[in-house]
């Protein structure tokens, strides 16, 4: 037979989540955790410096399973509308972490991940053409800003509308906008 073994990492993480579906992230403490869990104080700081680390790794490693495989431009929208249905599925915890007052480092982290999406899309987009580097991180930088407000708009209405509306709205909005913009910075 067979067993899986799970990483420290992820009873971490499942432990947070278990907590998340009924207090916010700012009311949860390392004690917390590790009783949710069973582990000690010591394997937690073994592994994360404090919550706000953890929050950090999770929300990049749930947004990463499903951005990975959706990493350029006839996919993108696959990907993005996999995370939104992600956050809907878990919406009190999504709820949980935007009412905290870390939602600042919620933003930093879905930056983050949404960036280093984009520019992916960004440089195959670019491939053949003379564009600097740092016009391609402004095309990645302001998409990423676009959909961030876009997601936390969305968090803050309650997840009302429906994600795949939302995504084809987008994609209405930015169809064939990266290679455009591409061009008129291209030398």
């Amino acid at each position: 037979m067979y067993f899986m073994q799970i990483s420290t990492e992820d009873v971490l993480i499942d432990s947070l989540n278990n907590l998340l579906e009924s207090k916010s992230v700012d009311k949860i403490t390392v004690k917390d955790i590790v009783s949710e869990c069973g582990l000690t104080r010591q394997t937690f700081y073994n592994h994360f410096s404090d919550i706000y680390a953890l929050v950090e790794y999770s929300a990049c490693q749930n947004a990463k399973k499903y951005l990975d495989k959706a990493s350029d431009y006839d996919n993108w929208q696959e990907g993005f509308c996999n995370i939104m249905i992600k956050i809907k599925e878990n919406k009190t915890i999504a709820q949980n972490v935007y009412h905290s007052i870390y939602r600042d480092l919620m933003e930093k982290y879905i930056y983050d991940v949404l960036y280093g999406y984009i520019i992916q899309i960004v440089e195959k987009q670019a491939e053949g053409m003379s564009v600097s580097q740092n016009h391609k991180d402004f095309i990645a930088h302001f998409y990423s800003l676009a959909f961030i407000a876009i997601i936390f708009e969305w968090i803050r209405d309650d997840m009302k509308d429906d994600p795949e509306e939302i995504v084809e709205q987008i994609g209405v909005l930015i169809h064939g906008d990266f290679k455009k913009a591409l061009n008129k910075y291209a030398k």
